[in-house]
């Protein structure tokens, strides 16, 4: 009976911590599409940038380096104000989804 309790808590724990993971796709839909389209193709307020063909680690560098500012270029501004609203997390997402276009 312990090892059932024991094994039926561990599941849990990982079935809880798997539901709030962050899904990148759905941060790019609501935080980057507007601009960035479907990553093929920007439109200018997205600074002509295509998002596709970077990799994950790419992104990430980049993200973070607006998050802190020590990276930009026309749209530095825009998008430190972006990436500041973002965790260690939802970067790691969305470098993930982005890599994986």
């Amino acid at each position: 009976m312990k090892k059932l309790l024991a094994v039926l808590t561990i599941v849990c724990c990982f079935g809880v911590t798997a539901a709030f993971a962050v899904d990148g796709g759905d941060l790019y839909k609501k935080r980057c599409a507007a601009c960035h389209r479907d990553g093929t193709e920007s439109s200018k307020a997205g600074g002509d940038v295509v998002l596709k063909g970077q990799t994950a680690q790419e992104i990430e560098m980049k993200l973070t380096g607006y998050k802190d500012g020590t990276y930009g270029g026309a749209k530095k501004r825009t998008m430190e104000r972006m990436a500041g609203q973002l965790t260690p997390e939802d970067i790691k997402a969305l470098a993930a989804y982005v890599g994986s276009l």
